[in-house]
Formats: C-alpha cells, sequence, structure tokens
C-alpha cells in the first residue's frame, strides 16, 4: 500500500501586486469589504475598523505591513477573518486566487532576507511562478499585537458605550 503524500490547503491572494498565501485552516471565514470606521487614533497599517457579531475587528493593511507599494482597497478587496491571540482580526487583500491543497514537498524555505519577524514560512508553486506562504501567527511582533489588542479593546469599549447596535457584518439589523 502507497504512502499518501501529505498536504496543506492554501488561499492563494494578492497584495500590491505579491502572490502570497495563507493556511486554509487559519481563516475563519471571507468576507466583503464592509464599510469601515477609521478612529484618528489609528495606526496607518489598521485601514479602519467594523463590527462582526458584537466585536470590533481591525483590519490590517498587508500592503503597508510587508512595505509593499500603498494600494487603496477597492470596492470589491476581500477581508479574511482570522484571529490573533483570541481576538479576531481581519487582513485586506487585493484579490483571491485560489484555495488549493499544495503537497509539503512542494515547498521550498523561504528567503530569510525577504521576511520579518518570520513570517514568510516556505515558498509554494502557483501557476507558472510562485507564492510567498505567510504564517500569520507572526505577522505581528508582540509588542505590536499588544497595542493593536490594546487599540480594539478602546473601540469595543467605545461600541459598548455607545449602547451600538445595527448592521455590522455578521449581524442582523435590529
Amino acid at each position: 500500500m502507497a504512502a499518501t503524500a501529505s498536504a496543506t490547503r492554501c488561499v492563494i491572494f494578492s497584495v500590491s501586486g505579491r502572490t502570497l498565501a495563507l493556511p486554509a485552516d487559519s481563516v475563519r471565514r471571507f468576507l466583503p469589504l464592509p464599510r469601515l470606521d477609521r478612529p484618528p487614533a489609528a495606526p496607518a497599517v489598521v485601514a479602519g475598523l467594523f463590527r462582526y457579531q458584537g466585536r470590533a475587528v481591525p483590519v490590517l493593511r498587508l500592503d503597508l505591513l510587508f512595505g509593499f507599494a500603498a494600494a487603496p482597497p477597492e470596492l470589491y478587496a476581500p477581508l479574511f477573518l482570522t484571529d490573533w491571540t483570541g481576538r479576531p482580526l481581519a487582513l485586506l487583500a487585493d484579490r483571491v486566487f485560489n484555495i488549493l491543497p499544495i503537497p509539503d514537498a512542494e515547498r521550498t524555505a523561504a528567503d530569510p532576507g525577504l521576511t520579518f519577524n518570520g513570517c514568510a514560512v516556505a515558498t509554494i508553486p502557483h501557476g507558472a511562478g510562485t507564492a510567498t506562504l505567510i504564517d500569520p501567527t507572526r505577522l505581528l511582533t508582540e509588542a505590536e499585537g499588544r497595542l493593536l489588542a490594546a487599540f480594539q479593546a478602546m473601540a469595543d469599549e467605545r461600541l459598548a458605550r455607545l449602547g451600538a447596535s445595527g448592521s455590522g457584518v455578521g449581524e442582523e439589523a435590529r
């Protein structure tokens, strides 16, 4: 009996013309870009916030986070809802290409000079080229994560003080 090769399902997408990938099991949900609130104190890499299931969810601009050419989000830009240390977090992409199983044998090591905080963990084949596989748990440094969590907590508190109800993404209008 032949052994079956191990594979990881990956979401292949683009940001500022670069092809990237995330492990599919790290993406809770794909969402259309909602109307974002942009508080004045938001860091530049935070495109804004939206409500999802009663929580304020920050949207990270991967183009700015990775130092790529800044590209304002288009009307139908997709969001990947993921978790960062138990809190919801959305990642903004330009376009989703596919969700594919990538045999682990086809992964090659990422160039350490092209990664920050070790978030680029591998290079995988995609079409005639390659995609850089990103580890979402390494997107932010510990200090950045603490700042983002504090910012999100302030936004959650503000929503609670305002008695926010309405039609955020993932919620029904009341």
